[in-house]
């Protein structure tokens, strides 16, 4: 029995879920953006205003604004602030957007999709992670471009683990590119150990 739910539930397995779920969900989020409201519950209040007078009357509350509806940030409005920086309008900018949102559910579903398959399990998972990376290279020189410090740092850290992933993936189900890598890396070690050592 354990056997069997190890196998079921194997790193590679979970890895390749978590992938597909990551980027299927990222890409629907931007299509599927809440709307900017107050939020007025008692608990939000940010601060309050006091009537002068020493009643202690609340005159005048301050609530903060946040995103309401079932997915999170609203990638419209940011997408739209930062092609209004280079001077392009709106329909630019959400055509860019809607393009990219395509780009991560298809990533998404063919990681789902290589859950299922058998024959070409190994490639089809190689090839999403490749273009997995590439999409979050693009991401971080778009935001250099833009200055977004903070989504350069998470595209970064997304692009680091996509790379363990695939190079863990690489050395977990041997293939042509693993023997080849596996054939230079052996020989470069090789090489530097018997350097230090000779």
């Amino acid at each position: 029995m354990l056997d069997k739910l190890n196998k079921l539930f194997s790193g590679i397995t979970i890895i390749i879920t978590f992938w597909g779920l990551f980027w299927l969900l990222n890409g629907l989020d931007k299509f599927f953006n809440g709307s900017f409201q107050p939020n007025l519950e008692p608990f939000s209040t940010n601060s309050v205003l006091i009537s002068p007078d020493g009643e202690n009357k609340v005159i005048y509350e301050s609530h903060p604004m946040e995103t309401i509806g079932w997915f999170g940030v609203n990638r419209d409005a940011k997408m739209i602030g930062y092609f209004n920086r280079l001077g392009l309008n709106k329909q630019i900018a959400l055509s860019c957007l809607y393009f990219l949102a395509s780009i991560e559910v298809i990533i998404g579903i063919a990681f789902i999709y290589s859950l299922f398959t058998k024959e070409k399990r190994n490639k089809i998972i190689r090839l999403t992670f490749k273009i997995s990376m590439a999409v979050f290279f693009g991401f971080s020189i778009f935001d250099i471009l833009f200055g977004d410090r903070m989504e350069l740092w998470e595209h970064g850290t997304f692009l680091i683990l996509a790379t363990i992933h695939y190079v863990y993936i690489l050395f977990a189900v041997p293939g042509e590119e693993f023997d080849q890598l596996k054939g230079t890396t052996t020989f470069v070690l090789t090489q530097m150990r018997d350097k230090i050592l000779g």
